[in-house]
């Protein structure tokens, strides 16, 4: 995914904190399939909106939150906020 910044294109990339993989935004709401074609790499997770709780791999901690990204490792897939 993209954002403009000062007439600017930046890539929305991150790295997976667990594998370090490429990881994805993860998108909520409806979209059209023209949004979609313009945003290729971007997890589109539909309306439906669930908090999650979790115990985060590096600390062991329990969070709660909607995650934001995905990590695109299919043998990973982590998902944080």
């Amino acid at each position: 995914m993209t954002t403009k910044e000062r007439g600017t294109t930046r890539k929305r990339l991150r790295d997976c904190p667990v594998c370090g993989s490429k990881s994805w935004p993860i998108a909520y709401g409806m979209m059209t399939s023209e949004a979609q074609e313009e945003s290729p790499e971007t997890v589109f997770a539909g309306c439906c909106i669930t908090p999650e709780q979790r115990v985060y791999p590096r600390t062991g901690r329990v969070e709660f939150g909607v995650p934001k990204w995905q990590c695109q490792n299919a043998e990973c897939s982590h998902e944080w906020w």
